[in-house]
C-alpha cells in the first residue's frame, strides 16, 4: 500500500504511524509447530533489509490474523464508500509487468498521476509486479481524464513487456487496452477464431472483443 492508501486507512485505524509512506503485507502458511521458527526467519529477513521493526506487526494467533485480515480488506471497502459519495466510478488498473521493469513502471505511475491532479491510491501484489492504481474522479471531466491516463499506463506497460489484464479479465471495458497490447490485426484474427467456434455469437457477446467484430 502506498502513502495515500495509508492516509486513507489512518482515519479508521489510528495505530498506523502517521509518518508512514508505504506498507508491505506478507502472508505465509505453516504448521503449528513451525510458527516460532518461521517468525524468526521473517525477523531476520526484515532486520537485514532495514525494516522499521518498531512498526512491524506479526499476527501470530487466529484472533490477530482476523484483525490483520480486516485491516487488509478495509482499504477496498473505503474506496467503494468514496465512489458512492462522489457518484463517479473509480478507474482501476489491472496491469502487471516483468519484475525487472517494475521500478520503472511504478515511477511512471507516480509521475503521471502527479500531473493529472486526480485523487488516487495504489495497492496490490508487489511480489508479482502487479499493482492496482485506483483513480477516484470527482467529476465527469476527471473521469474522462482518468481513462486517458489509464491508456498511458497501458502503452507504457506494453512497451515494457507487460500485460494489460493480470487477474480481472478484459470484459466490456478494456477492448481498447487489449488492442493496444496485440494490435488490430491480431484482435480481428482472434474474433474470427471465436466466430468459428461460436457462429451465432451467443457466448459472452461484447466480452473481450467488441460486438461489432462478431456481428
Amino acid at each position: 500500500m502506498d502513502s495515500n492508501s495509508l492516509n486513507l486507512l489512518h482515519s479508521r485505524h489510528s495505530n498506523i504511524p502517521a509518518d508512514s509512506t508505504a506498507m508491505v503485507y506478507f502472508e505465509q502458511d505453516c504448521k503449528k509447530d513451525r510458527e516460532e521458527h518461521v517468525v524468526d526467519l521473517w525477523m531476520g529477513l526484515l532486520e537485514r533489509h532495514n525494516a522499521l521493526m518498531d512498526k512491524t506487526y506479526f499476527a501470530d494467533s487466529e484472533r490477530e490474523r482476523e484483525k490483520l485480515s480486516e485491516f487488509r480488506h478495509a482499504l477496498p471497502e473505503m474506496i467503494n464508500e468514496i465512489v458512492k459519495q462522489r457518484k463517479f466510478p473509480k478507474v482501476g488498473t489491472d496491469i502487471a509487468v516483468p519484475e525487472k521493469a517494475f521500478p520503472e513502471m511504478f515511477r511512471f505511475y507516480k509521475e503521471r498521476l502527479a500531473v493529472s491532479e486526480i485523487d488516487f491510491v495504489i495497492f496490490g501484489h508487489i511480489g508479482e509486479s502487479h499493482m492496482h492504481v485506483n483513480m477516484l474522479p470527482k467529476s465527469e471531466a476527471e473521469f474522462k481524464k482518468s481513462r486517458v491516463v489509464y491508456m498511458d499506463f497501458v502503452k507504457k506497460a506494453v512497451g515494457l513487456g507487460g500485460t494489460v489484464s493480470a487477474e480481472h479479465g478484459i470484459g466490456k471495458l478494456k477492448h481498447a487496452f487489449l488492442e493496444a497490447m496485440y494490435g488490430k490485426n491480431a484482435i480481428n484474427d482472434m474474433a474470427m477464431l471465436k466466430k468459428s467456434l461460436d457462429p451465432a455469437c451467443i457466448l459472452g457477446l461484447d466480452n473481450i472483443f467488441p460486438k461489432e467484430l462478431l456481428t
